[in-house]
């Protein structure tokens, strides 16, 4: 009799080893691959969100170094002169600039619409003409209006502005009087109304809601013709911009991160001929150079979040601040733009 086994067919143990090897190659390769696709894909990312703050910053630096000193020509509040730019060299985080900016911005800090039941708002007291009559030492201050005129009269009334309610005979109104050329204005406090004239009442050392009290009796010191209207707390705008953190920060609120630096210059028309002479950028500006300002120059530098494979250099120098001691993996984008400061020296 014939043995009629089954017929048995597969692969042997070396077969298998060889195709788990040539497959291993294969995943091993496609793998490498994806790593690679992914990591380039994240550092792709990165670099976007790099030049996103960096433009951001760019962005708002741009705007609001544009607007400084808008409505502020020679401006003191209580008695103290207010600049359009502050600069402090070297004075935020790791070597960075600080700069203070200063300016009215007339789009914000309107009073409001009267509650029912509340007087007019204050933004509509109509300005006043200073004539210019009484000494310098006087506490009240003559117009040229009759305040006692209904076109004039809301001057001894009460008025509304954000929530607050002025109340007469001491309303503690703050006003702005502005030279008749515009070469200078001061804010200070109407602290009432002479009843039937045509004088208002500025005296010294009023105590404002904030419990600072302030120097007064200012408004004398103008030449007839200066006017007065009422200051709306709101449009005087100071922003100050720093670096905290590697996040660079508007009055301390963060607008754009992983910012390595932040460097000004400034050009100076030192000899008032309308053009830059000269250009500051390793030290503090003092008052006669801050108001030489014509120009000034942004310099933003921006990294990514994180240090990446094959990356090696150092932070650049910017301005004053020289390069970094020790290289690193970030990537890094500069971005500097010298922007007019239009507001100043006209």
């Amino acid at each position: 009799m014939k043995n009629k086994g089954a017929s048995t067919s597969g692969f042997t143990l070396v077969e298998l080893l060889v195709v788990i090897g040539i497959f291993g190659v294969i995943l091993a390769g496609i793998l490498k691959v994806f790593d690679t696709s992914n990591y380039t894909y994240k550092v792709q990312e990165e670099i976007v969100a790099m030049h996103q703050n960096v433009r951001v910053a760019k962005m708002f630096l741009e705007r609001d170094v544009r607007m400084a000193g808008c409505g502020m020509k020679n401006f003191n509040m209580s008695d103290e002169r207010i600049y359009a730019l502050v600069f402090e060299n070297a004075s935020g985080a790791t070597g960075s600039d600080r700069l203070t900016l200063s300016y009215m911005d007339y789009d914000a800090g309107a009073c409001g619409s009267s509650p029912t039941g509340s007087p007019a708002p204050c933004d509509d007291l109509p300005m006043l003409t200073l004539a210019g009559t009484m000494p310098l030492s006087s506490a009240e201050a003559e117009v040229t209006q009759d305040l006692t005129h209904a076109d004039y009269s809301a001057w001894d009334d009460d008025c509304y502005c954000g929530g607050t309610v002025y109340t007469q005979p001491k309303p503690g109104y703050m006003v702005i009087i502005t030279a008749p050329d515009g070469s200078k204005s001061d804010v200070v406090f109407v602290t009432g109304v002479q009843p039937n004239s045509n004088k208002i009442q500025n005296g010294p050392n009023f105590t404002a809601e904030d419990g600072i009290t302030y120097d007064n009796k200012i408004l004398n010191s103008y030449p007839a013709g200066s006017t007065i209207d009422f200051f709306k707390r709101d449009n005087f705008t100071e922003v100050i911009y720093d670096i905290q953190d590697s996040v660079l920060r508007r009055n301390s609120e963060p607008i754009a991160e992983d910012i390595d630096d932040l460097q000004f210059a400034f050009g100076l028309d030192t000899s008032d001929d309308g053009s830059v002479d000269t250009w500051i950028n390793d030290a503090d500006l003092t008052d006669t150079e801050k108001d030489q300002v014509r120009s000034v120059r942004i310099g933003v530098l921006g990294r990514t979040a994180q240090e990446h494979r094959g990356v090696s250099a150092p932070r650049p120098a910017l301005e004053d601040h020289a390069a970094g001691q020790t290289s690193d993996g970030y990537r890094r984008k500069l971005l500097q733009v010298t922007v007019k400061v239009r507001n100043l020296g006209l």
